[in-house]
């Protein structure tokens, strides 16, 4: 009886447009941004270079439920369009020892869709420089065509991260120790 029960929940979730899990990866086109400022003028470094995967319960409306997200990003691939610029904050986040920034999702809550828009608050653990931290990312979620994009920004603070802020000409030339890091990603099946 108890079997007979779930199989027709089952079935009604499909019928009604709803998948239980659904597989997800990044599609080509994602991207991360890491914008900052210096006593000069502001920088910004990009990648497209964003891989991960993501398991999620979705409707016609968007998605449902998160129940597991990895992303990572090989520090190499932050590209400031300025050689220079490149090797410092390679070298502030210890690129050679931790050559990867990696989000791993502990627990999400996705807030119900409305106009084909929906938010997702992401638990997790970010390890970066070294470090791993449990931080909170929120995202706002859209369809786009067969898979979702997703936008939002993060703060990030350097020297709470362990990492010196870049500097160049012999001190003269500093960034500042606050980033903002952006992303612009896209989740296909």
């Amino acid at each position: 009886m108890t079997r007979l029960l779930l199989l027709s929940a089952v079935v009604l979730l499909a019928l009604a447009g709803w998948h239980l899990a659904d597989p997800f990866s990044f599609s080509s086109g994602s991207s991360i941004t890491v914008e900052g400022t210096s006593n000069v003028r502001s920088w910004t470094c990009t990648t497209s270079g964003v891989t991960g995967t993501a398991n999620a319960a979705t409707s016609a409306a968007g998605w449902t439920g998160l129940s597991a997200l990895t992303v990572t990003v090989p520090v190499s691939s932050l590209d400031c369009r300025n050689r220079t610029m490149n090797n410092h904050l390679r070298n502030a986040f210890n690129a050679g020892a931790n050559p990867s920034i990696r989000f791993t999702l502990s627990n999400a809550r996705v807030a119900a869709p409305s106009g084909g828009r929906f938010t997702v608050q992401a638990n997790g653990t970010l390890a970066m420089a070294g470090q791993s931290r449990p931080v909170t990312v929120t995202a706002t979620g859209q369809r786009a065509g067969a898979g979702v994009r997703f936008t939002g920004s993060v703060p990030v603070t350097m020297s709470q991260w362990g990492m010196r802020p870049p500097t160049a000409l012999g001190g003269t030339m500093r960034t500042g120790d606050r980033v903002t890091v952006r992303f612009d990603v896209t989740l296909g099946s």
